[in-house]
Order: structure tokens, then C-alpha cells, then sequence
């Protein structure tokens, strides 16, 4: 039976993805690199947290393919993509500066978020949020879009390994005082099937976000959702 559910932030939660092509794109114009790219193309590199988002979109900016840029960073070096420490370290500099200023004005939860936190709310699940966004950006967005749903809001901070490392999700369990058997964990990328498959527990994927459900069945996700209601029916049946 599960007690307690534990939510990925972007591309699960919130539809974050506006905010996050409008800081890359600004970024990498100001770094001097090709930039004015769609939201499609932006989606790919996001999810492993900051420095390797950046890679990501720097190798986007250098005009690697899809499969260059997942890989870019976690199993292919920055030297063989042609970017340096230098530029990654502007990239995040700007990024990071542009975003917290701007409060992420077009981020918003997905449709039936809302109505699925109540029911989980109401049913007495504990519910948090585990994510590789930088922690002030995580509680910022917990705080601002969903103030009385989480106990707890995690995101990456100095000391705490990021995903797929299952870390944030054992602190988490042992916050609440759950046992793996009864958490379920939830995200939209590869990032968040890895950290299920790290840790040992039960993690569900959702194709609302920013990788497809091919993409999704392509690294071996153990369960998929297409929408809210479908997500919440799961959770009773695990």
C-alpha cells in the first residue's frame, strides 16, 4: 500500500518548459552561441540538473544530434562535444541569474495536478517533491504554486548527490518514516527511471512532460501514464 508519493518538479508538476527556453535561448545569445530554439528542442536537455543541462544545450547549440545530446556529458565528455569548463560555467552563470530574476512567470501545474494532490491529499498520502532543479528554485515554485500540498520539497544543494543517485529519495523516506514498499516516486525523463532502478522502488512515468512515451519505453519504464486520472489509479493499485 502506498503511504507516501514523492513528485519530480519539471515536465511532472509543473509545465516549467516556457521559463526554461526563454533563460537557454537568452544565455546562450549572450555567451555568443546559436540560439532561438523551440520548446521541443529545449525539452531535451533538461533533467540531469544544471551543469549537465547546460551541456546539453550548449551541445544543441553546436547543432549535435538527439542521441549527442542526451549522451552529452553523462556518457560522452565535454571535450568530445568542442565545449570548454569556460563556457558551460557562463552558460549556468547567466541561466541562473535570468531565471531567478524572472520568477518563472509562465510555469503553472499540469492539468489535473491540482485535483490529484487533493485526493492523494485528502486520502492522508504524504506528498513531496524531489527534484534535480536548484533548491531555492524548488521552494520558490512549491511555496508559490502549491502552498499546502508538500511536507517537503527537495532540490540540489551542496552535499546532496543529484539523480539518478536515489539520495534525495531516501531522505525523503526517512523523513516521513516510509518504507520502500510503500513510496512510489514520479517523473517524466529517463533521469527519474534511473533513480527508480538505482534505489529499488517503484517509479511511474508520466508523457505529459519532456520526453515521449516512445522515448519513456525505449529506456524501460516500468509503468506509464497518459494523464492525471490514469496516474491516480495506479497509485491505488500499487
Amino acid at each position: 500500500m502506498i503511504k507516501s508519493v514523492i513528485f519530480d518538479m519539471d515536465g511532472t508538476l509543473l509545465n516549467t518548459i516556457t521559463d526554461l527556453t526563454i533563460a537557454t535561448n537568452y544565455a546562450l545569445k549572450e555567451t555568443g552561441h546559436a540560439y532561438g530554439f523551440s520548446e521541443n528542442e529545449i525539452k531535451l536537455c533538461f533533467g540531469w540538473a544544471l551543469r549537465l543541462d547546460m551541456i546539453k544545450a550548449l551541445a544543441l547549440s553546436k547543432n549535435f544530434s538527439k542521441k549527442e545530446i542526451e549522451l552529452a556529458g553523462v556518457e560522452i565528455p565535454i571535450h568530445q562535444l568542442s565545449i570548454t569548463e569556460k563556457e558551460v560555467a557562463d552558460m549556468q552563470e547567466i541561466f541562473v541569474s535570468f531565471y531567478q530574476k524572472s520568477h518563472s512567470p509562465h510555469t503553472k501545474p499540469y492539468d489535473g495536478i491540482v485535483p490529484l494532490l487533493d485526493r492523494l491529499q485528502k486520502e492522508g498520502i504524504q506528498l513531496a517533491v524531489a527534484s534535480n532543479k536548484d533548491d531555492f528554485s524548488v521552494k520558490e515554485l512549491t511555496n508559490k504554486l502549491f502552498p499546502s500540498y508538500f511536507t517537503i520539497a527537495k532540490g540540489c544543494h551542496p552535499g546532496l548527490l543529484r539523480k539518478p543517485d536515489p539520495s534525495m529519495i531516501f531522505e525523503i523516506m526517512n523523513d516521513f518514516g516510509t518504507k520502500k514498499e510503500n513510496v512510489v516516486y514520479i517523473g517524466d525523463s529517463e533521469v527519474d527511471i534511473l533513480t527508480g532502478i538505482n534505489g529499488h522502488f517503484p517509479t511511474i512515468s508520466v508523457t505529459w512532460g519532456f520526453r515521449t512515451k516512445e522515448f519513456l519505453k525505449n529506456h524501460k519504464a516500468t509503468y506509464i501514464v497518459d494523464n492525471t486520472n490514469e496516474l491516480y489509479q495506479l497509485i491505488q493499485k500499487l
